[in-house]
């Protein structure tokens, strides 16, 4: 078919057929489809916003009217608007349904060319590309920069945006363009300014989408007329600096560029080695390295296990819990899931456990030096530190860190058990991240019914930024928010972090 043929087709759609295209479409769609087709204009793209805010905050499959509206606002042209808008957000089955065929459609909007459009506004095409392209991470930064620049620049000019799903970039550039602090310009880009998006971009070593904006806006405006009187300036072209070599390593050390997104698909095992029950049923020879008194039963570290569990599964995680594990049987653990780990993105290993400075109790009441547990995760595979992959390892360790008595020490008690595990570079040691529950010194505070503060605190902070805080500073405000509490008898607690990472790490999406 040809693209006259093409058109004569698309202005055969009836707007009847509106209520069965938007009952066809799930509600990621209708983001997409309405930013693409309400918000070159102001008003519209204000109305739009509202309705998406209503629809996402009740239930988002409810039925709704938008696209038949969306033609009353656009009785001459809004046909072929949507139709492309369709193509672009690859709504094939309903493309189908309207009778069209994909590949003629394909040929005529060229829906996989970003900043190529018809009859739909090129930026608007563009901006929608950028969101489909970015990661949930790289989405969450740029919300979070662009808008704490926006309410800076427009402190009372309205209520800050209260919506916070960040996988919906789309309502976010609506908001940011009702507030005008980007814009469209007209069909040709004319009067367009997007530069406070091309910024963030271009720090943030997202150098293709920044330049996807620029040519989108070059390549308009070179097709673009004379203006005559009265109209919109055009905006002046649009160019990416070259960086110098010195320039590019300058903004990878000073922003979050240099940064490891792990995914879902590849994310890896998280073992949980969760100690409640303790026993002294050991040799002879072992006995020299039991505790110096009876441990207790460890109440509450169930709760603890089962949020880390749901946490670390959220963001595909292989997760592997194991109860009331002995000590040689902790190291065996974890040299399987280090095995296990060659190709995948990161491994996590969780200890809840009784502990004393720099060491963790097996449920047989003999302990093991942490340091020699990093050297397990970092010397038993080679893959694990080759710089062609470099396995991100994450150690989280709740168990007290209580000096240990001298006496005892001299009698032989308590000793941690020697393992035979060494690493051969300092370089081993790269790409490992390990937070313990307290410095060194002190007691981990764990409630009997809620689970431990700092494991609790962990998870909870996982969930409301991982998809835009790298993990470091994920702990750092778990550090802040641990530290700031007050137990009944005004106990207290500070965790402790060690990084070793070479750049910032952010955790896979999650899944709501």
């Amino acid at each position: 078919m040809d693209g006259s043929n093409l058109l004569i087709q698309v202005d055969t759609i009836d707007v009847n057929d509106l209520v069965y295209v938007e009952r066809d479409l799930n509600f990621r769609q209708k983001v997409g489809l309405c930013f693409l087709l309400f918000s070159d204009v102001d008003a519209d793209a204000a109305f739009i916003l509202q309705k998406l805010l209503a629809m996402a905050a009740g239930d988002r499959q409810q039925s709704s009217d938008l696209l038949t509206q969306y033609s009353k606002s656009r009785p001459d042209t809004w046909r072929r608007q949507l139709v492309e808008g369709l193509c672009i957000i690859g709504a094939r089955q309903v493309l189908r349904k309207l009778g069209f065929r994909w590949s003629e459609l394909r040929l005529h909007y060229l829906p996989h060319i970003a900043g190529i459009t018809l009859h739909v506004h090129p930026l608007l095409k563009s901006l929608y590309r950028i969101c489909e392209d970015l990661t949930m991470a790289q989405s969450g930064r740029l919300i979070l920069e662009v808008s704490e620049k926006v309410g800076r620049q427009q402190a009372g000019a309205g209520d800050p945006l209260r919506f916070y799903d960040t996988s919906f970039m789309e309502i976010f550039l609506l908001d940011w363009l009702t507030r005008r602090c980007i814009r469209l310009g007209d069909l040709n880009a004319t009067g367009s300014d997007v530069q406070l998006l091309i910024e963030h971009l271009k720090f943030n070593d997202m150098q293709a989408q920044a330049k996807l904006l620029i040519d989108t806006i070059n390549s308009n405006a070179q097709d673009s007329q004379i203006p005559g009187p009265g109209s919109v300036t055009p905006a002046a072209p649009l160019a990416i600096k070259s960086e110098t070599v010195a320039d590019s390593q300058q903004a990878s050390t000073s922003s979050t560029g240099d940064a490891l997104q792990l995914s879902r698909e590849n994310a890896g095992i998280a073992l949980i080695i969760n100690q409640q029950k303790f026993h002294r049923d050991v040799g002879p020879e072992l006995k020299k390295y039991l505790s110096p008194k009876n441990l207790e039963r460890r109440d509450g570290t169930d709760v603890d296990e089962r949020r880390l569990n749901e946490v670390f599964s959220s963001m595909g995680y292989q997760v592997e819990s194991h109860s009331n594990v002995d000590h040689m049987e902790m190291v065996h653990l974890i040299r399987n899931a280090c095995s296990r780990s060659t190709i995948r993105d990161s491994l996590v290993v969780c200890i809840l456990s009784h502990g004393i400075e720099g060491a963790v109790y097996g449920a047989n009441s003999i302990a093991l030096r942490i340091s020699e547990l990093e050297n397990v995760l970092c010397s038993d595979v080679p893959t694990l530190y080759d710089q062609t992959h470099c396995l991100i390892k994450l150690l989280f360790i709740q168990a007290c860190q209580v000096e240990t008595d001298k006496k005892l020490l001299e009698n032989q008690h308590g000793l941690p058990f020697p393992l035979d595990a060494t690493t051969q570079s300092p370089g081993q040691h790269l790409h490992m991240l390990r937070a313990n529950s307290t410095v060194k010194g002190f007691s981990a505070l764990r409630h009997t019914h809620t689970g431990s503060w700092f494991i609790q605190s962990l998870c909870d902070n996982i969930v409301k930024h991982s998809d835009s805080v790298h993990i470091a500073d994920i702990l750092m405000i778990v550090t802040k928010e641990v530290s700031g509490k007050r137990g009944k008898n005004n106990e207290s607690m500070v965790p402790d972090t060690n990084v070793r990472l070479t750049q910032h790490v952010y955790l896979p999406p999650r899944c709501p």
